[in-house]
């Protein structure tokens, strides 16, 4: 499915007025469903829907193993995904408690109390990466943001071993190119704590979660991380790495994982 679209638009510059055709990123709802019961539904890009079900499932904490995942169907024209799992699962259980609007854009929503979330996690993985390669990281990162360049309207996001992106997904959403990226890693059993991610939009604690989840120790983002991410970073004894663009960045906390050679 295409994820952008043709439309032709009325352009004002320098005193000039012209019609012309121009490119759109496409926004689509996907429904996903777990056992036959409706979950939820996300506003996406409409490609690597199987990778975004399972990456959002992961990071609710539905599913943990690929084990425990019977079948996953994607209708597109339906707007459905469809997945079932072996264990029963009470949607409404599950959304119980306080409902916390994300500050990111997509519609992403978080269910669950952030630190409570994380309790006994912590990265003591032995991730590191060195200065020049945080710099390669993002340049690869940059070259490969496609849509962004010819739309503007997406944001990105990848796992990266510190010499190479592995995975890379684009969306109109923070949160599902995330997603997108614990999904395809989680179906092809990638190993996530030796790896770094890899984002174009804010660091916030919703995002910063989802990677704690995974056991990711390494962040870096072309753009700023929040305050709260930066909390519970430093909690966890993540390296958090911001604005960084060209030759340049900031770490924000964790600096002991970023080496000279």
């Amino acid at each position: 499915m295409n994820l952008t679209r043709e439309v032709l638009l009325t352009r004002y510059e320098h005193g000039r007025i012209e019609e012309t055709p121009d490119i759109v990123v496409r926004e689509y709802p996907l429904t996903i469903f777990v056992n036959e019961e409706e979950f939820v539904t996300l506003l996406c890009s409409p490609n690597n829907l199987k990778y975004l079900s399972l990456g959002f499932l992961l990071s609710e904490g539905i599913i943990k193993e690929k084990s425990e995942i019977e079948y996953v169907e994607i209708d597109e024209g339906r707007n459905a995904a469809y997945i079932n799992v072996k264990e029963k699962i009470n949607s409404s259980k599950h959304f119980t408690g306080k409902r916390i609007l994300t500050t990111g854009c997509g519609g992403g929503t978080m269910f669950y109390n952030v630190f409570g979330s994380l309790q006994g996690k912590g990265s003591d993985n032995k991730a590191l990466i060195t200065y020049k390669n945080v710099i390669s990281s993002m340049k690869e990162f940059s070259a490969k943001s496609e849509v962004f360049v010819n739309t503007g309207g997406v944001h990105s996001a990848a796992l990266s071993n510190g010499e190479k992106i592995l995975t890379f997904h684009e969306d109109v959403g923070r949160h599902n190119a995330l997603d997108k990226v614990i999904g395809e890693a989680f179906d092809k059993g990638l190993n996530f704590s030796d790896k770094i991610l890899l984002l174009s939009g804010r660091i916030s604690s919703e995002m910063l979660t989802k990677a704690a989840k995974r056991n990711i120790s390494i962040i870096i983002s072309r753009s700023a991380p929040m305050d709260l991410a930066l909390e519970i970073g430093k909690e966890l004894n993540m390296t958090i790495i911001g604005f960084a663009r060209g030759e340049r960045f900031n770490i924000y906390t964790g600096k002991e994982r970023v080496m000279l050679e």
